[in-house]
């Protein structure tokens, strides 16, 4: 029992603290004053509509409510009538310290007076807001067309400042944030004026509008809004309009456009500008947002690359584009062209070695060209004035209609206009081919049949020789039998022998045998040769091989031991056999005598 009347007073006392704090004074026995069963309590920032309930209202006529600001006046009589409530707008009074009271009223007679706590009265909301979203990488976020942007991670940290202006600040919230969660209230009690507010888990890209909402201690508000937004994630380029395509190009420059062309950074800060690069480089050359530009080609197989930059700094993935670029002409060598003769015929195949390091050799455009020349100097053809194009490609065949056997002593005059993939021209040096005559004298053969005899009037040696043509001849051939001392120096000449004058038509049958006798008068070596022509009056596609060359020796009897080409005859070849034959054949008695 004790127990549960201490619990009863405990209880007791605490409602009594919870009713607001009045003073009551007495001015009449019979009917109690009124108290305030609701209203402001002790110290309370009320704005806006306050309500007023009257308690202890047993035999009143009405209440009085009266206001305190230095002095009290009355604000309204509260009766029944209104079931003793009255919503007091408390904009009807300036701003500041009040504090209400009840006197009762029975038959025209006061009962007395209730005095009510001190309040304040605040409606005036916050002011001066001053909200801003701290170090962003584009943009204010003042409104949604400058909108704050930031290159952050999930794990980085977005800041927020406040202020306001307010005679009984309360407390702040920060809303519409990068999530997941919200952050804390700023108040109320200490304000920290700032969130750092951070989720390790942002997510990469999206906008939001954070709105921050400050109350003062009567709960009035004021707000304002940001606009911010999280990048992360690169824009995608446009597809450029290029000057040259993926085929062989000799160009020195590629001039590109149109890079915004498709090109769309979806919900980010937006692109900021362009970025192109060849990609053996290790930096980017930004072209701005205009997407447009000119980029030095180098040779080769290229892989240029665009590609885009937003308003945080992101890049995003690079568009590759190949170019084949090659500067550099072709290159000629020698030509493969066969012996020219004024018996040639048909058609005559040619060709020019030549070659291309990077694109190659185009020979649909390749060209060889022709012409003939008197001399075979200089770069254009003087006997036909100008060239002539044989066909297209490396190889061609000169017309089986030309007339070679006009064309003896002139020279084939050739050139060729090299074109590459990259259409890289270039014209060859021009190389000068003669035309030989078509017959050609020559020894098939030519021989002594000795090569030593004894020096004088008997030291004949014969020489059989055989001069051959290459083709019919029916003019006549001067052919001269000459020697020379073998030991002689630069300024003998060779002493003719004999001449021989061979008919017209003596080589129809393309040979013609010839028997000569040289007659060695004094010991020694000599040479021996024949010539066919000497006087080259004849034309011929090879002079050099109208000679023939032979060596003999004149021996005299006491040199024959010492001659080099000296043998044994057989009559002493057969005297040094018996003589062998004998000393083999005698008695060993006949022998250990002897």
């Amino acid at each position: 029992m004790r127990r549960t009347s201490v619990i009863v007073v405990i209880t007791a006392t605490l409602m009594l603290a919870l009713l607001p704090i009045v003073e009551v004074t007495a001015k009449g026995a019979k009917v109690n004053p009124p108290t305030f069963g609701t209203g402001p309590t002790q110290g309370e920032i009320v704005a806006g509509s306050v309500t007023i309930f009257v308690s202890t209202t047993t035999g009143l006529d009405a209440a009085s409510l009266e206001i305190f600001d230095g002095v009290w006046s009355v604000v309204t009589n509260i009766t029944s009538a209104t079931s003793w409530l009255y919503n007091w707008d408390s904009s009807s009074v300036s701003d500041g310290n009040y504090q209400f009271r009840l006197e009762g009223w029975a038959s025209g007679v006061s009962t007395g007076v209730t005095n009510g706590a001190n309040f304040v009265v605040d409606n005036t909301v916050p002011s001066n807001l001053a909200f801003v979203t701290e170090n962003p990488d584009f943009g204010t976020g003042l409104s949604l067309s400058t909108r704050a942007w930031y290159a952050i991670p999930s794990t980085g940290t977005l800041s927020f400042t406040w202020n306001a202006t307010d005679a009984n600040p309360g407390y702040a919230t920060l809303t519409n944030v990068p999530g997941p969660g919200s952050p804390s209230n700023d108040g109320p009690g200490f304000l920290a004026h700032r969130w750092d507010w951070a989720t390790g888990s942002f997510p990469s890209q999206g906008t939001w509008d954070p709105v921050l909402t400050v109350y003062d201690g009567a709960g009035l508000t004021s707000t304002e809004t940001r606009y911010i937004g999280i990048d992360m994630v690169g824009p995608t380029v446009g597809t450029p309009t290029l000057s040259i395509n993926s085929d062989w190009n000799n160009a020195q420059n590629l001039v590109f456009s149109n890079l915004f062309n498709g090109a769309s950074d979806s919900s980010g800060s937006g692109i900021a500008g362009y970025e192109v690069r060849d990609s053996v480089d290790t930096t980017w050359d930004s072209v701005g947002i205009g997407g447009a530009g000119t980029l030095s080609l180098q040779e080769g197989v290229r892989t240029i690359q665009f590609r885009a930059v937003d308003n945080v700094g992101n890049s995003g993935s690079s568009s590759d584009y190949t170019v084949r670029i090659d500067h550099v002409a072709p290159v000629a060598g020698g030509w493969l062209v066969p012996e020219l003769t004024t018996a040639q015929s048909g058609a005559v195949g040619i060709t020019v070695q030549a070659s291309d390091a990077l694109s190659g050799i185009d020979s649909t455009l390749t060209k060889i060209q022709y012409g003939f020349d008197s001399d075979g100097v200089g770069q254009t053809p003087d006997i036909t004035g100008s060239w002539i194009d044989v066909g297209y490609g490396l190889s061609s065949s000169l017309s089986s209609s030309i007339d070679w056997s006009t064309k003896q002593d002139q020279f084939l005059s050739l050139r060729a206009v090299l074109i590459d993939n990259a259409s890289n021209s270039d014209n060859s040096v021009t190389q000068h081919f003669m035309v030989f005559p078509s017959l050609d004298l020559s020894w098939n053969s030519a021989s002594v049949d000795r090569l030593v005899v004894r020096a004088g009037t008997e030291g004949r040696v014969n020489v059989t020789s055989m001069l051959v043509s290459n083709e019919a001849y029916a003019g006549s051939v001067v052919v001269r039998l000459q020697t020379a001392p073998a030991d002689r120096n630069s300024n003998v000449v060779w002493t003719t022998i004999e001449t021989r004058t061979l008919q017209p038509n003596s080589l129809a049958d393309l040979q013609e045998q010839m028997l000569w006798t040289v007659t060695i008068l004094n010991p020694g070596e000599i040479d021996i040769r024949l010539t066919a022509d000497s006087s080259d009056s004849i034309s011929e596609r090879d002079e050099a091989n109208n000679d023939a060359y032979m060596v003999a020796q004149g021996a005299s009897q006491k040199m024959v031991g010492a001659v080099p080409s000296f043998s044994p005859t057989l009559v002493m070849t057969i005297i040094a056999g018996l003589y062998i034959g004998l000393q083999i054949s005698r008695p060993k008695s006949e022998k250990c005598l002897s």
